[in-house]
């Protein structure tokens, strides 16, 4: 059974009204920033756990790491 009561297609007069939010090169820019702080910021967090994790690590490779009083 043909249902053509459900046209879903948009009709091509209604794209004459479409205009676009913002400008494509600046949608790209702002991706590349937000990709950079990303990888930035992952780094940044990579480093200090790994910091955290020597310390840890020379506490207790050398006796030194109390727990409690």
């Amino acid at each position: 059974m043909r249902n053509d009561d459900l046209d879903l297609r948009a009709d091509r007069d209604e794209l004459d009204h479409f205009t676009p939010r913002t400008p494509q090169a600046k949608r790209q820019k702002s991706l590349v920033l937000q990709v950079a702080l990303g990888v930035f910021l992952g780094g940044l967090a990579l480093w200090l756990v790994q910091l955290g994790a020597t310390a840890l690590m020379a506490k207790l490779a050398m006796g030194t790491l109390q727990f409690g009083g």
